[in-house]
This record gives C-alpha cells, sequence and structure tokens, in this order.
C-alpha cells in the first residue's frame, strides 16, 4: 500500500525542506467575541454588522459560530467580508434562537488566510461582516460572533 502526503507532509518531504504558513501548524488560536443587540426599529435588508477584524495571516476556524436568540420571521445572515459576503457562513435563517457554524470556506477544500495589509481598502478582507436579507432584524434580537482563528495578533 502506498502513502501520500499532504501538503503540510509533503513540504516537509521536499528536498530541500519547506516551510508552511503558521496558520497550518504550529500557530496560537486566538479568540474574537462580538455582540450585537438590535436596536429599537430593527435593523433594514442589506445594512451590515461589522464583528471585528482578524490579522495578517488569521484563518478563520470551522470552529467559529454565530450564536443568535429568536427574530423575525424570514431574517437571514451571513459571515464574510468585503470581498466575499458569505466567504464563511452562507446566508442562514435566525429566526429561532439557534447557533449556526461557519465553515463555508472548508466546503470545497479550500483554504484562506487573511493576507490584507491596508485595512479599509475596497479590496480588505480582514474585517467581518454580517449582511441582513430575507426581512429586517428584529429589535432586542441578541446575536453573538464566537470566532476562532490560527495566527498571533
Amino acid at each position: 500500500m502506498a502513502t501520500v502526503n499532504s501538503s503540510v507532509a509533503a513540504a516537509r518531504a521536499a528536498l530541500p525542506q519547506q516551510l508552511v504558513k503558521l496558520n497550518q501548524q504550529g500557530a496560537d488560536v486566538q479568540i474574537l467575541v462580538s455582540t450585537y443587540t438590535v436596536p429599537a426599529g430593527g435593523v433594514p435588508i442589506a445594512d451590515k454588522i461589522k464583528w471585528g477584524s482578524l490579522p495578517l495571516g488569521a484563518r478563520l476556524l470551522p470552529t467559529t459560530k454565530l450564536y443568535f436568540s429568536a427574530g423575525a420571521a424570514s431574517s437571514t445572515l451571513n459571515l464574510g467580508d468585503t470581498v466575499s459576503q458569505a466567504r464563511y457562513l452562507a446566508a442562514t435563517a435566525v429566526t429561532a434562537a439557534g447557533n449556526a457554524t461557519a465553515e463555508a470556506v472548508y466546503a470545497g477544500g479550500a483554504l484562506f488566510d487573511v493576507a490584507v495589509v491596508a485595512p479599509g481598502q475596497a479590496t480588505d478582507h480582514s474585517e467581518l461582516f454580517s449582511t441582513v436579507a430575507g426581512a429586517a432584524l428584529q429589535a432586542g434580537q441578541v446575536i453573538t460572533l464566537v470566532a476562532q482563528y490560527a495566527g498571533q495578533n
């Protein structure tokens, strides 16, 4: 039976040996916990919730979750950045209390890490956002992002 190498094992077996990114092996796991309570009047469709930013070289882990209390019928949220609005989580119903795991970026075997060095640009993918769709968010609804990422601050 043959043994084949994954990306990290292949780098180690290469001649000369190659280093892998810290966010693939050896990084510290960091956390970003951010909560938003919908104000009176709600939050309309197409508005964005800004959660915070990931540092250069960070890789969001598939243990990241969006938690939410019960909200308005048809309301959805995603999780992504300016470049790809649903990079981590596709539009997900936030009508009943629950949670959703942000693992969309891993679905096709894709790997993604923050490579932007100039925050605030149109190409900035370090800022995490959720976009409201389906229906406005209901006043009083509480939404919390618990993001875990591999990287260094």
